[in-house]
């Protein structure tokens, strides 16, 4: 439940107290305290359903004092008298007061559209009290307009106060004469009032904007202009195309067209009425150098890509033959990390039966494990920094004689980059028979 007033700070006079309540049933009003006597209900009991208006007065003696006094409201359900709402509401007894106006000033007497009006005012109490509740209206008009700007305030006795607003006459371009007003009241009184007058002048002014997009292979953009002023206007657009883009160029409204030697210069001429706005699209096809651009993007792209993956060569570094065509082979291993570190890096290499591995290495040893298949080499190395090289080397001969060339499978390179296990393969590698 609860009561609502226009303000809680009232003067002597007549009010309406507004009732509202979750639950409907039959109500008592009284007020309360040393003051209560003042108080003047039209009505004492009162049934509500959901809300209701009760008209009040205030009275109180002749020769009260200045100052302000606090009365309670109470409103409470007569079956239930444990059900009830109190509000403070607080009456005001002036004292003789006065504040005046004594400055108003406007930033000049003429504007054109989209200016600023500043709009200063200075309130000064004059009275012999302190003043609460003033209220400051600000109010420019005219042309079928009308902005008005309130400030609320207090002023001890003596003191001045200083007030500016801003109107914008962007928001009404019409030309003619306007009206600025400042009123100062309190309490709903008017206490001062003071006027100036200014001029909007007759401007046509066109707002320009030039906007412009790309796309896969075009440029997109567009002229938006808007008449800001108050009256007609004609404003010329030019826009210059190098040759020989000009052949791929196409507009939603047809252009004048000034040729010359190396850039083409395409002219709008357009007129506009107040608030009005129009809009003039373009594209421009780019397209042959915007496919060599991605082309060679592309392939920077790729080498870039390469360049930061890890990875695994497998080459051969010297081919010797022994006796009844048998070969003895060196086998390189170049691990080469990319961006990123590398940890837990292991090398595994296969060769086939029909070749016996050389347990003498000019690198790091591996591990080696056979089986009646084949020979596996195994290489731990120490964790890699980023862009790191290494080489790891091994030898082996053939048991018999080879024909032609010895095809070796690929090398494996396993690691952890960013705690991600990964892998990585070599070329296979043919080892030709020399002649």
């Amino acid at each position: 439940m609860g009561l609502i007033t226009e303000d809680f700070y009232l003067s002597p006079g007549s009010y309406v107290l507004e009732i509202q309540t979750d639950i409907d049933g039959y109500y008592g009003i009284t007020a309360l305290g040393a003051y209560r006597g003042w108080v003047t209900f039209e009505k004492r009991y009162v049934t509500v359903r959901d809300e209701e208006q009760v008209n009040f007065s205030i009275n109180p003696p002749e020769n009260t004092k200045a100052g302000t006094y606090k009365f309670p409201i109470m409103v409470y359900l007569i079956e239930n008298d444990s059900f009830y709402s109190i509000e403070d509401y607080k009456l005001i007894i002036e004292e003789l007061s006065e504040a005046k106006i004594t400055n108003l000033k406007v930033n000049k007497d003429s504007f054109s559209p989209g200016d600023k009006i500043e709009v200063t005012a200075t309130v000064e109490n004059t009275g012999t009290s302190y003043l609460e509740e003033l209220r400051l209206y600000i109010k420019m008009e005219g042309m079928g307009y009308e902005d008005e700007r309130e400030g609320v305030f207090s002023l001890d006795i003596d003191e001045q106060k200083s007030f500016e607003e801003n109107f914008d006459t962007s928001l009404h371009p019409d030309p003619g004469s306007y009206r600025i007003t400042t009123t100062l009241s309190r309490f709903g009184k008017k206490m001062d009032s003071k006027k100036r007058l200014l001029e909007i002048e007759r401007i046509g002014k066109i707002e320009k904007v030039h906007d412009k997009s790309w796309k896969i292979l075009q440029e997109s953009g567009s002229f938006r202009l808007k008449n800001v002023g108050n009256v007609e206007k004609t404003e010329r657009i030019e826009m210059e195309v190098t040759k020989p883009w000009d052949w791929f160029v196409f507009f939603s409204e047809m252009p004048l067209i000034r040729d010359g030697n190396t850039r083409v210069v395409y002219i709008w001429d357009v007129t506009l009425k107040p608030e009005e706005s129009k809009i003039i699209n373009y594209e421009i096809h780019y397209w042959p150098f915007v496919i060599i651009a991605l082309v060679l993007i592309y392939g920077l792209y790729l080498a870039m890509k390469q360049m930061r993956k890890p990875s695994l060569r497998k080459h051969s570094i010297k081919t010797k033959i022994l006796e009844d065509d048998k070969r003895e082979v060196m086998v390189a291993l170049e691990v080469k990390t990319g961006a990123k570190e590398m940890k837990d890096v292991v090398v595994e290499d296969r060769i086939p039966s029909i070749a016996h591995i050389i347990k003498d290495f000019k690198t790091i040893k591996p591990n080696i494990t056979q089986n009646e298949r084949e020979t596996t080499l195994k290489w731990k190395l120490k964790d890699l920094g980023k862009y790191e090289n290494i080489i790891v080397t091994y030898r082996f001969r053939t048991l018999v004689g080879t024909v032609g060339y010895l095809k070796l499978p690929k090398a494996v390179l396993k690691a952890k980059i960013n705690k991600v296990k990964t892998e990585y393969s070599s070329n296979s590698l043919k080892v030709k028979e020399e002649k």
